[in-house]
């Protein structure tokens, strides 16, 4: 059990600046976000980015302190789980009546580690300017973390009658990536406590358009995550010597062959329903794109992806296992030629898709036996997506007509990878609810100059809030 910040270490940390309260006003949608819960969130949003947690190493220890210290000075239950020096996770709960099962709520508390020079700012000093908070973590996903704290201690003290127990989970090592999850360790060691029937977290797609919320995408389903390695042997020698089996000649075709190919598209019946709903929203060449895709027929249908893919990357990935090439490496001297070299790219796979006939598949492509390829022992698969028709997704709809009118919710399946997945296959029904970014906001996670629009972030509080209130509270 690690130790929570208290006593003068903490009334120092309150002293900073980047505790300072600020007033809340005004939300998107000409809403009024609450007082108390939006400026309680920024301040949790601020001292969160604040702390440097970049992973690897991790160090989630320090945001654990905090929230563990946050939530011993509401009076609500909070136990610390650590794994490693300096690396820790937190669940907290929030007792009901246990007429129903919980609601769990999930963020993470690691982030990509940042390059500073390549940012206007410090990463962990948090900014405030032109109405964003830019500091890493502000989008990805401290600022969840801070919205969740807020709503738990603001359910807390309401005094309201609840129907399900509420658990608000902060776990570590999200950003990891592969197979082995953090979050299977905890559940493996604390299943009991993260049960529950429904889950929010992380992986669905909030768009921020124009200063309101244009669209609510919920995630219901996700790709598999697949790292391929490829390793070329060949003779080594001086480099004056041309050799035709150059490992690292051999490895690059092998790279360039894989990033040029296109896996067969497949219009799967939840990206179809997706792209129906998108076919009349955003830009006219984006919306002609996938008309084309949702009226090709199936020997068109290849033809109709590139296109999207000519206009939309992010749409057209819904429709292709994908390869990206990420890391390559070989030799150790300029004018020596290396035995060997490697590399690796990053798959996602589409739901249902076998790992197994998608390697074969890319050593058809590569076509060179003197690079091997191979993969990452992975997880498995992802189970079916959640279903669209629950208390919890009627509850988001309802949230939504009230606190972003006119903007249509759907379901969405993320190409990207979650913790979800280790979730729904214990049975809890998980949707991805992201906190609203516009285009270029995003273009940013990962990135340098990470930031959140503050408006969008008041609204994101609110909303969970009322969402919540909405399948918790009697």
């Amino acid at each position: 059990m690690l130790k929570s910040i208290s006593g003068p270490a903490f009334a120092g940390l309150l002293s900073c600046a980047v505790f300072g309260a600020w007033a809340a006003g005004p939300g998107a949608e000409g809403k009024t976000v609450s007082p108390t819960l939006g400026s309680e969130a920024r301040e949790h949003l601020k001292a969160l980015t604040a702390l440097d947690t970049s992973n690897p190493p991790g160090n989630e220890a320090k945001a654990v302190d905090y929230l563990k210290a946050r939530l011993d000075r509401e009076g609500i239950p909070a136990t610390v789980i650590a794994f490693a020096q300096g690396r820790s996770s937190l669940i907290a709960r929030l007792k009901g009546s246990q007429g129903k099962r919980p609601l769990l709520l999930v963020c993470h508390t690691d982030v990509v580690p940042p390059e500073p020079s390549e940012w206007a700012t410090p990463p962990f000093e948090p900014v405030e300017t032109g109405g964003y908070l830019y500091a890493r973590g502000a989008a990805d996903n401290k600022s969840m973390c801070a919205a969740m704290l807020s709503v738990l201690t603001h359910l807390k003290r309401s005094g309201r009658r609840m129907v399900r127990d509420v658990v608000f989970l902060a776990h570590a090592d999200e950003e990891s990536g592969g197979a082995a999850r953090h979050l299977d360790w905890l559940l493996e060691r604390q299943g009991r406590e993260l049960e529950a029937e429904f889950a929010l977290m992380e992986g669905g797609n909030t768009v921020w358009k124009d200063g309101k919320v244009a669209e609510i995408r919920v995630q219901t389903a996700e790709k598999t995550y697949l790292d391929v390695i490829l390793t070329s042997r060949g003779s080594s020698g001086h480099s004056s010597i041309p050799r035709q089996d150059n490992a690292v000649a051999s490895l690059a075709r092998a790279v360039a062959r894989l990033s040029e190919y296109r896996a067969p598209a497949v219009l799967t019946p939840m990206v179809k329903d997706f792209l129906v709903r998108q076919s009349s929203l955003g830009d006219a060449e984006v919306r002609s794109a996938i008309k084309a895709v949702l009226q090709a027929r199936p020997n068109e249908l290849d033809a109709a992806a590139d296109g999207l893919e000519a206009v939309s990357v992010d749409f057209a990935a819904m429709l292709r296992d994908t390869i990206t090439p990420t890391m390559i490496k070989g030799g150790y001297k300029a004018n020596v030629v290396p035995s060997g070299a490697e590399a690796v790219l990053n798959a996602r796979l589409l739901p249902g898709a076998v790992p197994a006939q998608f390697m074969a598949l890319l050593s058809t492509v590569v076509a060179d036996p003197s690079v091997t390829i191979r993969a990452e022992p992975t997880a498995a698969p992802p189970p079916g997506p959640t279903p669209a028709d629950t208390e919890l997704y009627k509850a988001i709809e309802e949230a939504a007509s009230v606190e972003a009118p006119g903007a249509p919710v759907m379901p969405f399946m993320a190409v990207w990878t979650t913790d979800a997945a280790s979730l729904r296959a214990r049975g809890v029904k998980v949707y991805g609810l992201d906190v609203p970014l516009s285009d270029d906001d995003g273009s940013r996670v990962h990135g340098k100059n990470e930031r959140i629009s503050l408006a969008a972030f008041d609204w994101y509080a609110q909303f969970l809030s009322s969402v919540v209130e909405k399948v918790a509270v009697r």
